[in-house]
């Protein structure tokens, strides 16, 4: 890992469920990803945020957002549609979480802009795997800004 790999990155974690968000913290960690995160524990509080970012000038916008698709208040869709329709989140990376695996699930995320779709598995290796995708996306992300 070049010096490059750890510069830190800031990443929206809009998640309910406390033992989801330690297991994105420990997939980040096991893939050595500098990320500060954010988290939003609901639709509402993910809608804020991308609101405070529109109306604030100077507010920081995240590298890259996981946004689990059945949070309370408000459904995954719903913030995943505005963070869209925000022209400081329009090109952020969204990575899709859900246990779901319908089909019609993954495709209307894939139809209101979501970058990736990770169904969250069973086993902790699986969830592993998601700190190999957000490496992924990122490295990606830094080398098209280049």
């Amino acid at each position: 890992m070049s010096e490059h790999d750890n510069r830190q990155f800031s990443l929206l974690l809009v998640e309910d469920s406390p033992a989801d968000v330690f297991l994105v913290k420990q997939a980040m960690r096991e893939q050595g990803l500098n990320a500060k995160i954010q988290i939003a524990g609901d639709g509402d509080s993910a809608m804020n945020i991308i609101n405070h970012m529109d109306d604030e000038a100077g507010s920081p916008c995240p590298d890259i957002v996981l946004l689990d698709l059945n949070i309370p208040k408000r459904s995954g869709d719903e913030v995943l549609e505005r963070f869209r329709q925000s022209p400081k989140t329009a090109n952020v990376p969204v990575v899709v979480m859900t246990s779901s695996e319908s089909p019609v699930d993954r495709a209307r995320a894939l139809e209101l802009g979501a970058t990736e779709f990770f169904q969250k598995p069973s086993s902790l290796a699986e969830f592993m795997k998601l700190g190999r995708l957000v490496r992924s996306i990122h490295e990606h992300a830094r080398r098209t800004a280049a």
